[in-house]
């Protein structure tokens, strides 16, 4: 796992840097057109999506999570739903 940290953080530095490098260095000046910010936008895509993949949402039973107290926390809500949408209608 920390192994995906340190890529997740240079590809953030990657897409963080490549904005001024392309602006500072006359060889990266001369690629910069529609299709180099077509490519820029997926990576950022891509990027994002990693950070997404990371969070603390994704977590599964061996990190602690536990699926059925979530669950028994969505039946309590439904059931309060279904209460609240019977007695609204008179």
């Amino acid at each position: 796992m920390k192994l995906y940290r340190i890529i997740k953080w240079v590809m953030t530095a990657g897409a963080v840097l490549l904005l001024p490098a392309m602006y500072l260095v006359p060889a990266l000046a001369e690629r910069r057109g529609l299709f180099f910010w077509m490519l820029y936008g997926l990576y950022i895509l891509v990027v994002l999506f990693v950070w997404g993949v990371t969070g603390k949402r994704n977590r599964n039973v061996s990190q602690g999570f536990d699926p059925e107290a979530d669950n028994r926390k969505l039946d309590e809500t439904g059931e309060v739903i279904r209460e609240q949408s019977r007695w609204s209608g008179f």
